[in-house]
């Protein structure tokens, strides 16, 4: 101790000069130190009795844990995994939620803005400036009959003829690749 002196014929070797580690201590080796509030000098085997040697060894029982790990390295208790299991699976489960909110959500508001089309659409046809029907060339349709435009300020109009005389006074007809009148 700094600061102190000792009288009297002590002698002795300093513990700092000491070896560090010679050899493992044997199991009669004596140890010493405060057990049970009384300092005393314990034989080694009595001190590590039942402890596991560093390496190797082995456990029979249940080992248990109450600690928190802070570490990879260390030992955890059921009762931590499930929970850490149950936190993942409720995120996962929340998250799963969401999305299956955010999708009907989008199918809704999909199936909202078809439908608006569809009425707008509707309320256009027939009227001026309004909408008029493809055919499935992309040509307009008039009546069901496709527009193919103005010629000299005359429509051009593509029909399907009939191929036999309708008995109609001034209905057209194709008889064999030429265009006919009937006369009715």
């Amino acid at each position: 101790m700094s600061g102190s002196s000792v009288s009297g014929g002590m002698s002795g070797t300093a513990l700092s000069s000491l070896p560090l580690y010679v050899e493992p201590p044997a199991p009669t080796d004596k140890v010493f130190g405060v057990f049970a509030g009384v300092a005393q000098f314990v034989p080694q085997s009595q001190i590590w009795s039942g402890a596991l040697p560093t390496v190797g060894g082995s456990i029979s029982g249940a080992v248990s844990w109450t600690g928190t790990p802070s570490s990879t390295s260390h030992l955890v208790n059921k009762l931590y995994v499930d929970q850490q299991v149950a936190s993942v699976t409720g995120a996962a489960g929340s998250s799963a939620a969401t999305a299956v909110a955010a999708a009907t959500d989008a199918q809704n508001a999909a199936l909202g803005a078809a439908n608006s089309a569809t009425t707008a659409i509707n309320a256009q046809k027939g009227n001026p400036g309004g909408v008029v029907p493809l055919s499935s060339s992309g040509v307009m349709m008039l009546g069901g009959v496709e527009f193919m435009g103005v010629s000299s300020g005359i429509p051009i109009l593509v029909i399907d003829l009939p191929t036999a005389d309708p008995s109609v006074a001034g209905a057209m007809f194709n008889n064999g690749g030429y265009v006919m009148v009937s006369a009715g």
